[in-house]
């Protein structure tokens, strides 16, 4: 029944998995001793992840030894905002939302490209952490860390945070580091949309893009870099939008090689990490009035990641041994 509970509340909000549970099986079951039973087990998942206990690496021991000749690993990071629990100021309450930081690591043959329709992955390992990032990165390596000796051949494809950028500088220097290329273009549109204002420039605006994003996957960044100091800007909001996305592509313009990266075959995407927090946090964790503490919601985010990791086993000897202290 304990693991029915956990799987229902990592799956669904409490009160919707307690009314299937009810629906399917006829067995009456109460939301707050599931809430209550999805936080004990989550915080000892917290536990063991931190400890780094055999059950915990196992998995990703088995991703790595079945790897083929010259095979690539991408690495992928990202976070989305989850709604918290309101907080006093005075008298009155204030609302926030707080960062639940997520990471994907998939084999290069796990990919599936699927032509007209959107890609598929058949297998990742995720890592979750509602924190600090440095606290994410110590999560996030015991995974990256197992394919470290690939060098090259792990490909991480993130945005440009300046804290994925420095974590992969400093721990894994000779990985290919690649800007998503989404983020990249979104940038020359919120540019040229201040540059270009005027609806009879609506043209002009649109060649104007074309033509950078040609440059872009040609490896020819430092065309774009020039073209946009060489503009005739007036005017400080222009000029602001200048500067922004000068200092965007000279920070990560050696993370810009697209037609080198797409020559060698590799994705120049984050579209799996975006996809992942979809159906890995927020199918779940985002409902409506829905408000999370940070104890809650790392707990039910732990789950959640070991029962998409296909770790649930873990959860099942955590119940067993709980059972046993019981007896």
């Amino acid at each position: 029944m304990r693991d029915l509970l956990l799987y229902s509340g990592q799956h669904d909000n409490y009160q919707g998995g307690c009314e299937e549970i009810e629906k399917y099986l006829r067995i009456e079951a109460d939301d707050s001793q599931m809430n209550r039973l999805c936080v004990h087990y989550g915080e000892l998942l917290e536990e063991q992840t931190k400890s780094l206990e055999e059950g915990i690496i196992e998995r990703i021991s088995q991703l790595s030894d079945d790897l083929e000749a010259e095979e690539v690993v991408y690495a992928m990071c990202d976070g989305c905002m989850l709604p918290t629990r309101p907080h006093k100021v005075g008298e009155e309450e204030i609302g926030s939302w707080k960062e639940m930081k997520l990471g994907r690591i998939f084999r290069q043959k796990d990919h599936l490209d699927l032509g007209a329709k959107p890609n598929s992955i058949r297998e990742s390992i995720y890592v979750s952490h509602f924190g600090k990032h440095r606290d994410f990165t110590d999560k996030l390596s015991v995974v990256v860390d197992e394919f470290d000796s690939l060098n090259e051949r792990l490909v991480f494809i993130n945005d440009g945070a300046v804290w994925i950028a420095n974590f992969i500088q400093d721990f894994y220097p000779k990985a290919t580091n690649i800007l998503d290329f989404y983020h990249a273009s979104e940038y020359l549109h919120q540019f040229s949309k201040i540059i270009f204002s005027k609806k009879i420039r609506e043209l002009e605006r649109n060649n104007w893009i074309d033509k950078q994003i040609v440059r872009l996957k040609d490896d020819k960044v430092v065309e774009v870099i020039e073209e946009i100091e060489n503009m005739d800007i007036k005017g400080k909001v222009q000029q602001k939008a200048q500067e922004k996305i000068l200092s965007y592509y000279k920070g990560n313009q050696h993370r810009m090689l697209y037609k080198t990266y797409r020559d060698r075959g590799l994705l120049i995407g984050s579209g799996p990490i975006e996809s992942a927090h979809r159906f890995v946090l927020q199918k779940r964790m985002k409902q409506s009035g829905q408000k999370w503490t940070k104890k809650g919601g790392q707990a039910v985010a732990n789950l959640r990641v070991f029962h998409l990791n296909n770790q649930w086993g873990k959860v099942i000897d955590l119940i067993n041994q709980d059972t046993c202290k019981a007896a």
